[in-house]
């Protein structure tokens, strides 16, 4: 959620301080609307799709818009952006919303949305998803149990960054999976399907078979559970790499 909202207030402080001459009322109108449906449209389609709706959006409000005269015709392509911003936002709201879905039962798993009682159940179901999932149409990948959670972003062709919180109350107990000794360099990981990146250390890239061993050692461990060649690692860098 902070990395959209920065760049809206970087969008607005462009727009409203350095752009003489521009229709301020007009704009605001453009800005206010923009964010408000395409939140909109990420609340209800961010979690689970269709992806292809905000593209619908943004192509009517452009046609809208340079159809209609001055100033309107100006801040046609101002909508993009604002778009794409309020989507991304709204995407990050319906994916906490998925994640709050009775998070706070003490015995029941959720598994990706879906409560599962039986124990082998929820751990069959997760690893089957696991392996299937991708975070840019599906959303984070998550397991939860009362307040401690597995989470997941990426996918098995490009690997996963994987955390344990053993108490999501608490950001203290949060931890990142990371390979042991650690790689130099760090790799891009795309956040939306606008083509926002972030960067993440290459030792925290975690293949599909070792993400799969974190979550078969959560079932067990109801936490983090030890793996041969990698640590959990929690601070300040378990926080930021959660991409929220």
């Amino acid at each position: 959620m902070s990395i959209p909202a920065v760049l809206l207030v970087l969008l607005l402080v462009l727009l409203f301080g350095y752009w003489p001459g521009h229709n301020v009322t007009a704009s605001a109108l453009v800005v206010a609307l923009g964010l408000l449906l395409s939140g909109g449209v990420g609340i209800f389609t961010g979690a689970r799709g269709p992806g292809w709706a905000i593209y619908v959006l943004i192509a009517l409000a452009m046609g809208l818009l340079l159809a209609m005269p001055d100033p309107w015709r100006g801040l046609a392509l101002v909508s993009v952006p604002v778009m794409a911003i309020g989507y991304s936002m709204g995407r990050e709201i319906a994916f906490l919303r998925a994640g709050m879905r009775e998070k706070f039962s003490p015995t029941t798993w959720i598994v990706a949305g879906e409560s599962i009682s039986d124990v082998n159940a929820a751990k069959r179901s997760a690893l089957a998803r696991l392996g299937e999932w991708k975070s840019l149409s599906d959303g984070r990948f998550l397991v939860i149990l009362g307040h401690r959670r597995f989470e997941a972003w990426g996918d098995a062709s490009e690997g996963y960054v994987v955390h344990v919180i053993d108490d999501e109350r608490d950001v203290s107990t949060m931890r990142v999976l990371t390979r042991v000794p650690h790689q130099n360099g760090e790799i891009p990981v795309a956040l939306d399907r606008q083509g926002l990146v972030g960067w993440v250390p290459r030792s925290v890239n975690v293949p599909t078979s070792v993400a799969e061993q974190a979550l078969d050692g959560f079932f067990e461990a109801q936490g983090a559970k030890a793996l041969a060649g990698w640590e959990w690692e929690g601070g300040p860098q378990a926080q930021e790499l959660r991409f929220l």
